[in-house]
């Protein structure tokens, strides 16, 4: 089934940043075809033409289809009215706030709501290095401890496409502050063995799903008492230009939903927290 994209876009400039993103994704996949869906807001109408256009012109460098349809605001809440012009199958990509000044950066937002939709795989985008262009390269892939994993990460890199220079896989082994800094080295290899057991079958599906791609991939293991924080320093160490959080990460793991603001919060790169319904 072909992979049809639509794009949230708020008129923003954030919003322009997240755009190279979903350009990029669209000339990524057989369709090439993007909807960009636009629900109206007074305060960003003035400009709004203007920034289509842009938007229209660099999906045309590329060869991809644009089209942009403005939805009427209305009683309804925004996410659902995007959802609805959106249709069943599509694959819709947000941002995340630019500058929360004192809120999160995902958490009640339009891009939330449609990540707590279930109704549509979804991408929110924090962008943190606009230069990027939405080509990151060299992309770090924290792995969620859940059986399907690879199957809900696989969508999304495979609208990277060639864009993908390096893929790096991180486990975290989550322990307390009193283990991490007691820990016996037979206990912390212990880890570090089943850390990379799991890997095994995350690296080999991967490979398999981003066939005929194959990007140079190569995976880490670690023992952490704070997981965001060793993301964001194996980001670093990596210079890695884009991180990719799954939003459905077990509740006990490493990567719990509330571990996805912190990273959200310290990255070096820009971010992509992605839920696949399916």
């Amino acid at each position: 089934m072909p992979v049809v994209l639509a794009f949230a876009y708020d008129g923003s400039l954030n919003g322009d940043w997240v755009a190279h993103y979903a350009v990029r994704f669209a000339s990524n996949t057989a369709a090439r075809r993007l909807r960009l869906i636009h629900v109206r807001e007074p305060a960003r109408a003035a400009h709004l033409s203007e920034r289509l256009a842009r938007i229209a012109a660099e999906c045309a460098v590329v060869d991809v289809a644009f089209e942009a349809e403005v939805v009427e605001p209305g009683a309804g809440d925004v996410a659902a009215r995007i959802l609805a012009a959106a249709g069943p199958g599509t694959t819709v990509i947000a941002g995340t706030r630019a500058r929360p000044r004192g809120r999160a950066f995902l958490a009640h937002t339009v891009s939330a709501r449609l990540l707590a939709a279930r109704q549509a795989p979804v991408i929110a985008i924090r962008v943190v290095h606009p230069g990027v262009l939405g080509q990151p390269g060299r992309v770090l892939v924290p792995v969620a401890e859940r059986a399907d994993f690879a199957s809900a990460a696989l969508p999304v890199l495979r609208l990277l496409g060639d864009d993908i220079e390096r893929l790096h896989l991180l486990w975290v082994c989550a322990v307390s502050r009193l283990r991490a800094r007691w820990q016996s080295a037979p206990a912390g290899a212990r880890l570090i063995a089943a850390g990379r057991a799991g890997l095994i079958a995350v690296e080999d599906a991967l490979r398999r799903g981003l066939a005929p791609l194959a990007p140079p991939l190569d995976a880490t293991v670690v023992i952490a008492a704070d997981p965001p924080r060793e993301i964001v320093l194996q980001a670093a160490r990596h210079r890695a230009r884009l991180i990719c959080l799954d939003h459905d990460a077990p509740a006990a793991g490493p990567l719990a939903r509330s571990s996805l603001e912190a990273v959200l919060r310290d990255a070096p790169a820009d971010v992509a927290v992605f839920r696949n319904p399916s």
